[in-house]
């Protein structure tokens, strides 16, 4: 009997783990101790309290931060928190301390937490202060006071983008910055107070980090090495590449006019971003056992300029699988902005990510697409004139 229970113990930590790894993403925190992490500054303290991390105020201490030992770059975060309303707090990412050690002051980009309704902006600690424009820090409504709330960070290159509770508040672009914070420490700020006031706490659970740097980049932004098309697929100096049909061609069923990948893939995380005309078509085909027949060979989610649509989607509308399930949000982005679809496929089960909000969380051996192949090659469609569209930083990560 002791002997089963231990091998039920140690099938439910594995489990967990594959959880925690799943679509590429791990856990920062591992619910029960502060391993892998260090406080910098402040004499604020930080406790566990089940999954979660408080961190607590101190009378008379200047900011303390809680940060990763690990550094990093490129990456994609994922948390929620709850903070007293008559405390600030913040996010440090890509940050440093000075000398690199615990006693150095903290500096570097922070995603502001807050409940003056400048949450999600970016503002520099020790940096320069604000990063996020004066003109570009409108006052908004999305932080729940007394609530848990859902954050989600995306830092790639010298462009930040941050959703709050599902809301695209934060897409900045700082070369300056990135220029000298180009990589760096994860850190949970417990802002400083004055004397006689406090304690006051802020709690952090679910702590989630996807390093971008793993991917693997599909498209290298000058010339389609990797690729296969008879398509007019153009390379741009802004290192994208558009699709700008040829005089009289028209219509989705020229195949070998899409762009396709020379390489399988069978489970994996892909990465993309597009910008779509008005009325713009297009589509993400991946696991297709044959490019010369896509529509029945593989699996469509569909890009489609729904910026207007109102009321139920369907599986034709953005993000959608086609044939299969519609999405469960309008997550379209308007005419000429970039819009980011990540999608996780693991056997069967399939999530589509558009713009920071999962849309489609689905079994494909449970519907029209059981029968199709489970490895097969990336492509993007050529819908045809009028339906110009770009790409950029297409990457992947394979998980098998």
């Amino acid at each position: 009997m002791r002997r089963l229970v231990s091998f039920l113990l140690l099938m439910v930590v594995s489990v967990q783990f594959v959880q925690a790894d799943e679509g590429g993403f791990i856990d920062l925190f591992n619910g029960k101790d502060l391993d892998g992490w260090t406080q910098r500054n402040g004499t604020a303290t930080y406790r566990i309290d089940g999954r979660d991390i408080v961190g607590t105020t101190a009378e008379g201490s200047p900011n303390s931060f809680l940060c990763t030992n690990e550094l990093y770059g490129d990456f994609e975060l994922k948390f929620e928190v709850k903070v007293d309303s008559r405390l600030n707090s913040g996010v440090q990412i890509r940050s440093q301390s000075v000398g690199d050690v615990p006693s150095g002051r903290v500096n570097g980009p922070q995603v502001e937490i807050s409940t003056d309704k400048m949450a999600g902006y970016i503002y520099g600690e020790s940096a320069g202060g604000w990063m996020t424009p004066d003109k570009d820090r409108q006052p908004h409504n999305h932080f729940k006071e007394d609530q848990w709330n859902s954050y989600h960070i995306v830092a790639v290159g010298s462009n930040i983008q941050v959703w709050l509770n599902g809301q695209h508040v934060s897409d900045l672009t700082h070369p300056e910055r990135f220029e000298s914070h180009p990589r760096g420490f994860i850190g949970l700020q417990v802002h400083g107070i004055g004397g006689g006031q406090g304690p006051y706490e802020v709690r952090w659970r679910n702590l989630k980090l996807r390093d971008l740097t793993k991917f693997k980049t599909l498209y290298n932004g000058k010339n389609l090495d990797g690729w296969k098309t008879t398509g007019n697929w153009l390379p741009q100096d802004d290192g994208s590449v558009l699709i700008q049909p040829r005089d009289g061609e028209q219509g989705w069923e020229r195949y070998d006019a899409y762009l396709w990948s020379e390489d399988k893939y069978k489970d994996f995380v892909l990465d993309v971003e597009y910008m779509y005309p008005p009325g713009g078509n297009s589509g993400v085909y991946f696991r297709v056992a044959d490019r010369a027949d896509p529509v029945d060979k593989g699996i469509e989610v569909q890009i489609l300029d729904s910026s207007k649509t109102e009321g139920p989607l369907g599986h034709h509308d953005h993000g959608g699988v086609i044939r299969t399930i519609g999405p469960t949000k309008n997550m379209s982005r308007p005419p000429h902005a970039w819009n980011r679809m990540v999608v996780t496929c693991v056997g069967s089960h399939l999530q589509v990510e558009l713009n920071g909000e999962q849309i489609i969380d689905t079994q494909l051996d449970e519907g029209p697409m059981k029968d199709r192949p489970l490895e097969g090659f990336i492509g993007f469609q050529d819908h045809g004139q009028p339906n110009n569209l770009k790409f950029r930083n297409i990457r992947i990560l394979k998980l098998n």
